[in-house]
């Protein structure tokens, strides 16, 4: 009886302990059955991530899911990037490096139509085509904290859904960061 009113105890400081945390919205059956591995990497990434993006990211990115770049024994991190057939999306959609420096990123479009990927490379771009079915392979360089896109720029591929983010984890600078007063957030 004593273990039963522990148990009891416990569960009710759970639930009071989880009432004030805005992820306990995602308990519900219905949301539960949604979440598949790749969204729970994400929705556990995205409270680190400031925001404003937080909301952006979350909205854009929810099937792609989140990838860590994993680190080579060179000292440079690697990843790589499907394209699912008919699916018009990155998987993953996000790539979190472990740190700044040099990224190696295999590209596989398993879809019947070209795709491109066009990436940032500290500040400039680098273009790799994905023809039907085809492999290849790209090296960018991003040597500060920020939240860095990418996309392919065939047609309206973009605007349909093949968007990327690359996350470089790290304090921004002060003197770059924007001095702009709070902005009104659409609430939805």
């Amino acid at each position: 009886m004593a273990t039963n009113r522990r148990l009891l105890a416990i569960a009710v400081g759970a639930v009071v302990c989880l009432a004030g945390c805005d992820y306990v919205r995602l308990l519900r059956p219905s949301v539960l059955k949604q979440l598949n591995p790749d969204v729970v990497r994400l929705l556990n990434e995205l409270p680190a991530v400031d925001h404003p993006n937080e909301e952006i990211v979350a909205r854009l990115f929810a099937h792609g899911g989140l990838s860590r770049a994993r680190e080579g024994a060179d000292g440079g991190m690697y990843d790589e990037v499907r394209v699912p057939k008919n699916e018009f999306i990155w998987r993953p959609a996000i790539i979190r490096m472990p740190h700044a420096g040099e990224l190696e990123l295999r590209f596989t479009n398993e879809d019947q139509t070209l795709h491109m990927a066009l990436l940032p490379s500290d500040g400039q771009r680098q273009l790799l085509e994905l023809p039907m079915h085809q492999s290849g392979t790209v090296r960018i360089r991003l040597d500060q904290p920020g939240l860095y896109w990418f996309g392919c720029p065939v047609s309206n591929h973009a605007g349909r859904g093949m968007l990327g983010l690359v996350i470089v984890p790290g304090e921004v600078p002060s003197d770059a960061k924007l001095d702009r007063p709070p902005q009104k957030r659409p609430r939805g």
